[in-house]
């Protein structure tokens, strides 16, 4: 936490203040909903995006989770990002990153979408155990698709991820798919909000225990060229007894 709040102090002070635009149309993930578009932001942007996730579980106390992230345009159709979610029970976290621990990702686009492709990216991901109760290296690694008909867009996310140091009966790996459709709500007579809808399945994070599975819906607002709000909400209808009975988020985007 304290590296990231350093790392955005840097950024914020040395670099120069270009009239760079952040496009409320790019969808990273968890903002506000957990699936993601196949596309980078442009070279050389730097986004800076916070947000609070709210999680209110069948069974457990409800959670809050404080999202900082970094986002860097390093090259062409390549983003790196830095990252550490912060929980309220933190002893309560199961599977892959845990609270406090560092995240490193790497999204490259391997390609715009054609009449005939889709758009794919992959994206890498390892978090270190830098967090409470945390052990091992996780490491993850996501496919993305993302194609369009019209305004409309059609979007799959799968992923696979592997715990360094499985504790417990937490899996040793998981899988998840993310199934979404995004639109320009109002387009053409305004273009300032994106809605999106995802389905999606995971492997619960313990042995034993059915997928969770669910489904959110999520907005995207311009409120000017460089700052994006979001917001959204989520619900869980199979999975363990543990499940969300509703997750909401409320998050904040600005890009330099």
């Amino acid at each position: 936490m304290k590296l990231m709040i350093s790392l955005a102090l840097v950024l914020l002070i040395f670099w120069p203040l270009s009239a760079r635009a952040l496009d409320h149309d790019n969808l990273d993930p968890n903002r506000p909903i957990q699936m993601e578009d196949a596309y980078a932001i442009p070279q050389g942007e730097i986004g800076l995006e916070s947000g609070v996730r709210v999680n209110d579980r069948r069974k457990g106390k409800t959670q809050f989770i404080f999202q900082p992230q970094i986002i860097y345009g390093a090259f062409r159709n390549t983003q790196i990002e830095i990252q550490s979610d912060i929980f309220t029970e933190p002893h309560t976290v199961r599977g892959s990153n845990k609270s406090g621990d560092l995240h490193l990702g790497v999204l490259y686009n391997f390609n715009t979408e054609t009449l005939t492709l889709p758009a794919f990216a992959v994206r890498l991901e390892a978090d270190f155990p830098t967090g409470v109760r945390s052990k091992g290296v996780d490491t993850q690694m996501t496919g993305i698709l993302t194609r369009s008909f019209g305004r409309l867009r059609f979007h799959v996310n799968a992923g696979y991820t592997v715990l360094g140091s499985p504790q417990d009966r937490e899996r040793d790996g998981t899988y998840r798919l993310v199934a979404a459709v995004s639109y320009p709500i109002g387009y053409p007579h305004r273009f300032r909000e994106t809605l999106i809808v995802d389905v999606y399945t995971r492997q619960s994070d313990l042995v034993h225990q059915r997928n969770n599975t669910g489904i959110e819906i999520g907005v995207r607002h311009q409120l000017s060229s460089r700052i994006v709000l979001d917001g959204g909400l989520g619900t869980e209808f199979v999975g363990p007894s543990d499940r969300s009975v509703i997750t909401g988020t409320v998050g904040l985007s600005v890009g330099f």
